[in-house]
């Protein structure tokens, strides 16, 4: 049972936090046979999970007192509540239908479920490459619609003897790996058969299918930052290999990007990850332990200074209490999430294209520092407080700048690595582990007692644990055309992830890679993500949004900018 007042729930992934690398387990050939008992077995437990918190939901409206004041007092939260229906009476009165529903919904889940076993009777027996059925999360990030694709991208500037040299050294380092069990999981392809997703193994690839040379049509041999902006533009709309099955690929550029002496120059390189893969966290120890050269220099404990969560409840009565609060508190927090009201501002609202804008701040090496030195001089400063600080200042100069209209708060979505990361382990691990909050940024007076406020309240909230077990009862048992409308973001303005990064890595043959910046999907009408990446000891953001939001990168430089300015600002009042 996880302490939530505790819980590293925001931006998960400062320079101070350790990576998880608790291995997983992945499916093989051997595991075919039992896949309809061994779903019967996890999905079983997912309604166990869920009838239980539907019976907390019945204690919570009769004896609970403690959250009744919730919703007799002013909250921010209650103000996204749709209409002016009473604070107090909307949401009982939902807890109490959900009460009432329960035996319904408890026969739904289990007609659900013996059609899913059905289904993995019937694809095992059709298709024999099936391996299994997509985990929760992974299914999660499977649920696209025509203008969405859930494909990570890190964009970075490798340093190599030439570009074709690169790519065969990329090429021969994955068929290395290719047979490996660990990294199985990266080279399966996905498919959707009767509503469910699920995984197909093959004894062969073909490697020029997952890396190739990208040459632009430019005549200088040199490219800039602009030309790279149209490259990941034109790369966000195409498909990965063997028709959107696989699950990524990589690119390096023909031209360079800078000169580097007369032989040895930097280019740059992309990598397009299916988040299916796994999340952030996952796809970094991917690249340290996958492709780099000397393992023992991505060591994962590179986070010396990190922000300690106790993350177990001990025995005790006072401990006992906590957690029922927490469990009485989460479906306040499940009802909260119903009814929240979509945001409105020009950043939200209208259908996404599809086609995205990208922008990324260069090189600053006092960056990081500077946030650092804040968060050590302000009292209850934390790192993620800093950049939600920063971000609050950046929304609050683009609306100034380009709309006469400054929205109070932004709704930002919050992906939350649950649990946090505990533990070192030389393993590596291809998984989606995570949870997802919301966060009501305050833009119009982007205060910075007022955001490490309300970044304090979401620590103690029970919100991301709700959401945490929410997407792994429903996404185990449910088939996508439920789970598409359930789960369409439409709701809050952008999207904030912040992940480690290590120290400057040689992949592949001595190539140093230089830089990096990623890049985070969009999912439904939320068509912003801004983000927040470490490596090498510098910290460099990076901004995505689609082009029915945005005309142009320089709309997001000025979010971009105003979050280094404010950094900068801030550093300059501790002084």
């Amino acid at each position: 049972m996880y302490n939530m007042e505790e819980i590293s729930y925001l931006l998960k992934c400062s320079l101070n936090e350790q990576l998880n690398l608790n291995r997983t387990q992945l499916l093989t050939n051997d595991s075919i046979s039992n896949i309809p008992s061994e779903h019967m077995q996890v999905e079983t437990v997912g309604v166990g999970a869920i009838v239980g918190m539907l019976l907390v939901t019945v204690a919570n409206f009769i004896f609970n007192q403690k959250f009744r004041a919730i919703f007799s007092a002013p909250s921010r939260k209650n103000d996204k509540v749709i209409g002016k229906v009473n604070s107090k009476t909307l949401p009982r009165a939902i807890t109490l239908l959900l009460a009432l529903l329960l035996p319904l919904i408890i026969v739904f889940l289990l007609l659900a479920l013996v059609y899913k076993l059905a289904c993995a009777v019937i694809i095992k027996n059709k298709d024999k490459y099936f391996v299994g059925f997509l985990d929760s999360f992974d299914v999660f990030w499977s649920l696209e619609d025509d203008t969405t694709k859930s494909v990570i991208c890190v964009l970075g500037v490798i340093e190599s003897d030439s570009p074709t040299a690169l790519v065969l050294n990329i090429k021969h380092k994955l068929l290395n790996i290719f047979p490996n069990k660990a990294t199985d999981k990266l080279f399966f392809r996905r498919r959707e058969e009767y509503g469910f997703y699920y995984w197909r193994r093959y004894s062969s690839i073909d490697i020029n299918q997952y890396v190739e040379m990208v040459d632009l049509p430019k005549q200088s041999d040199t490219l800039t930052a602009e030309d790279l902006e149209i490259l990941m533009t034109e790369l966000s709309n195409q498909s990965l290999p063997y028709n959107d099955e696989a699950l990524f690929k990589i690119l390096v550029t023909k031209q360079r990007v800078s000169k580097y002496g007369q032989e040895r120059g930097e280019y740059g390189i992309v990598f397009r990850i299916h988040h299916s893969v796994g999340d952030g966290v996952a796809l970094i120890e991917f690249l340290c332990k996958t492709l780099a050269d000397d393992k023992n220099e991505c060591t994962v404990n590179m986070f010396a200074n990190a922000e300690k969560f106790n993350t177990r409840i001990q025995d005790s009565p006072k401990s006992l209490i906590y957690m029922m609060e927490k469990l009485l508190e989460m479906p306040i927090c499940f009802v909260d999430g119903i009814i929240r009201e979509p945001d409105d501002n020009s950043l939200h609202g209208p259908v996404l294209f599809g086609e995205k804008i990208f922008k990324w701040t260069e090189s600053d090496e006092n960056l990081l520092t500077m946030v650092k030195e804040i968060k050590d001089n302000v009292d209850d400063m934390k790192f993620t407080d800093v950049l939600a600080t920063a971000l609050s200042s950046g929304l609050h100069k683009y609306f100034s700048k380009t709309m006469t209209h400054i929205p109070k708060d932004v709704a930002v979505v919050l992906p939350v690595r649950f649990p946090p990361p505990a533990t070192v382990d030389n393993g590596l691990v291809l998984e989606n582990d995570f949870s997802v909050t919301i966060l009501d940024l305050p833009v119009k007076s982007c205060q910075r007692e007022e955001v490490q406020e309300r970044c304090d309240e979401l620590r103690r909230s029970a919100d991301p644990l709700t959401n945490y077990y929410l997407l792994k009862i429903f996404n185990s048992v449910l088939p996508k055309q439920i789970l598409l409308p359930v789960f369409y973001s439409s709701q809050a303005t952008m999207v904030f992830s912040n992940l480690p990064g290590p120290e400057r890595l040689k992949i592949c043959g001595g190539n140093t890679l230089k830089k990096l910046v990623f890049f985070v999907p969009l999912k439904g009408n939320t068509g912003l993500g801004v983000t927040a990446l470490c490596y090498d000891g510098v910290l460099r953001f990076g901004a995505v949004a689609d082009t029915a939001l945005v005309s142009n990168s320089d709309q997001l430089a000025i979010i971009l900018d105003g979050m280094v300015e404010e950094i900068q600002r801030m550093h300059q009042t501790i002084r």
